[in-house]
């Protein structure tokens, strides 16, 4: 599948010199499927949030939020701090219990390419429910990794429970310093978990959902999932060590 990158756009507040934080998924369904043909638009995409309602689907249905620029090849994301720690987040509400009969959803694809020197790694994360077919059909899991040119470099799987505002919260934090990697889940560091090949130079983003096997009678029918990047220092709602900055260069 030939991937997507993302562009960044700044919004700045005419009564301050703090500048927000925002990101563009403005790509029209025409460029998505001119990138990778059979994929849709997500039927609702309000700022950064992209969200959909389940509908009768026998047959798989595979939604994207990307930035019109980005999908076309016209850039490579937002430039990133090459010194300290650089922080964003997800947001995300999914079914938190194994889904019945014929019914599966994943979260896919949801990355950040993340450009270096050497190349471009894929910081990745994952949900999945009863993908049948799949190892491990009868689990719910979520998880977060790192790939550069197809090899691992470093990946937890994260606990599955539910939660009181029935949202999944994942924090990423990038070290520039130390070229690693670390992740919050629910507001439990886990600390690094992967070492990157260098200092990240820009990052693009790619937001994907996808599901199957939901038919009438299917509890779901109607129900509302949905997914959100989080890239102002205003909107980030875990704690990172001091100097940490949102992806536009503002200090948290």
């Amino acid at each position: 599948m030939k991937k997507i990158g993302l562009c960044l756009s700044l919004c700045t507040l005419s009564f301050g010199t703090w500048a927000a934080c925002s990101y563009d998924f403005d790509a029209t369904q025409a460029q998505i499927t001119a990138a990778i043909p059979g994929l849709s638009k997500f039927p609702s995409i309000i700022g950064q949030i992209s969200s959909f309602t389940v509908v009768n689907s026998p047959s798989p249905l595979t939604y994207v939020a990307a930035n019109a620029k980005a999908i076309t090849g016209q850039n490579k994301g937002l430039p990133v701090a090459q010194n300290g720690i650089i922080a964003y987040e997800y947001k995300f509400k999914a079914p938190v219990t194994l889904l019945p009969n014929n019914e599966q959803m994943m979260m896919y694809p949801v990355y950040a390419e993340a450009y270096h020197s050497g190349g471009k790694a894929d910081i990745g994360i994952v949900y999945a429910n009863h993908a049948l077919g799949s190892t491990t059909p009868d689990k719910v899991a979520i998880g977060a990794g790192v790939v550069n040119n197809y090899t691992d470099l470093g990946q937890i799987e994260l606990p599955v429970a539910a939660t009181a505002d029935g949202f999944q919260k994942i924090g990423i934090y990038i070290n520039q310093n130390s070229n690693q990697l670390g992740i919050i889940f629910n507001g439990v560091n886990k600390g690094y978990i992967a070492h990157l090949p260098g200092k990240i130079s820009s990052l693009a983003f790619t937001n994907g959902y996808a599901y199957t096997g939901f038919e009438t009678g299917s509890s779901y029918i109607g129900k509302t999932f949905s997914i959100e990047l989080i890239t102002d220092k205003n909107k980030l709602q875990f704690a990172y060590p001091t100097g940490t900055k949102d992806l536009c260069g503002n200090t948290l």
